[in-house]
């Protein structure tokens, strides 16, 4: 065979393995780009404010990276219970959790405390970006305890301030000793302890079925629940006093393993797409929160005032939360608890200073807490 011949066979040859090559290359480069389906739980029905900011956060994210990240969210607790959420996700079972500390006080006890503080959320935008804020950039614990369940933190949030919404009508004024009431957590419990009736430490889901069947006399949470909850159905009144709120937790975040694979793109999108469910979250809320109260009046509802005499022990009480949230911390193995409260009121004060304006919108709230949080932190 001539030499000639000899080197175009091998070259063809040559081509041929070359292009099998370049194709199975291109095979495994496609299916490294391939959509990552991940998974979402709440514990919460798909109407809930957090359930909608959660959604927006998810549909940011697949925008931002083109697909390449695509979630399948589970709401209702078809993935996991509120208990069970950290597990769940710390376990593989899903890829990230609306995760509320209340659940696991002795599991994530330094992120308990900003928690534990929840009297002094006056402003459920302040309130949150001050949480955020206190866990990025000033509670190194705060994330060393959500890696240790394998969660990459991206942020808490707070509710309005919580009511009490109940079946009697008080005619007479708010009465609540001997009332079973739902709380959220150690503080809230101590509270009601404090003006005579009785806590009852239950999920929020549950309190419908409670107060239908007596269980419950009141359910101390936000107003909006009225209508997300559906509690309208079994509330008669809403005492008009602000009796803390829930503050804290992780209601956005991902498994850290399933972090840690992502690119720098997929993560930066996952970022940046942070403040866009946060927002959504707590103007969902505000929007909420005013029809509902107004529709409320509309069903016949009752806004109860309270004495002078219950506001100052309700002023007394959010006063003493700051030395008992640092003790309770250390109860539970915290260390410099007292640093975790201290960055906590100062953020409160900062981010009152920065939302002066009342008339914020939604596009420049998460604008905002991009450029001073996200973009600082990450």
């Amino acid at each position: 065979m001539e030499i000639t011949t000899m080197l175009k066979i091998h070259s063809g040859l040559f081509k041929s393995i070359t292009t099998g090559c370049l194709l199975a290359a291109g095979i495994a480069t496609s299916a490294s780009v391939l959509a990552r389906d991940l998974t979402y739980g709440s514990y919460l029905p798909p109407q809930h404010p957090t359930s909608t900011g959660i959604s927006a956060f998810l549909e940011e994210v697949e925008k931002r990276t083109d697909g390449s990240i695509t979630y399948s969210f589970f709401p209702s607790g078809a993935a996991a219970s509120g208990k069970e959420m950290l597990s769940a996700v710390r376990d593989g079972m899903i890829d990230g959790g609306f995760l509320v500390t209340v659940y696991y006080p002795t599991a994530i006890p330094a992120n308990t405390t900003i928690s534990d503080l929840s009297f002094w959320d006056q402003n459920s935008l302040i309130a949150t970006a001050a949480s955020i804020d206190t866990v990025l950039t000033g509670c190194p614990q705060c994330l060393e305890e959500f890696e240790e369940h394998d969660v990459q933190f991206l942020a808490s949030y707070a509710t309005p301030p919580y009511q009490a919404m109940c079946k009697d009508e008080f005619a007479s004024g708010f009465e609540p000793d001997g009332m079973r009431m739902r709380v959220a957590g150690e503080e809230i419990g101590r509270w009601v302890s404090q003006i005579g009736g009785i806590p009852v430490n239950i999920p929020n889901n549950e309190s419908y079925e409670a107060m239908e069947r007596s269980q419950l006399d009141c359910v101390i949470g936000a107003t909006s629940w009225l209508k997300s909850l559906s509690l309208s159905e079994v509330a008669n009144s809403v005492v008009d006093l602000p009796m803390g709120a829930f503050l804290g937790g992780s209601l956005l975040n991902i498994r850290n393993s399933v972090w840690e694979e992502l690119t720098v793109s997929e993560r930066n999108a996952i970022i940046e797409s942070t403040p866009v469910g946060v927002a959504r979250t707590i103007f969902e809320y505000q929007k909420e929160e005013a029809e509902v109260r107004e529709a409320a009046s509309d069903q016949g509802i009752r806004f109860v005032p309270v004495s002078d005499q219950m506001k100052q022990i309700r002023g007394e009480f959010m006063q003493a939360q700051v030395e008992r949230a640092a003790a309770t911390a250390s109860d539970r193995g915290v260390e410099d608890a007292n640093q975790i409260v201290e960055n906590f009121i100062a953020n409160l004060e900062k981010w009152e200073q920065l939302l002066a304006d009342p008339d914020i919108t939604e596009q420049q709230y998460a604008a905002l807490l991009k450029s001073e949080i996200y973009d600082k932190a990450f």
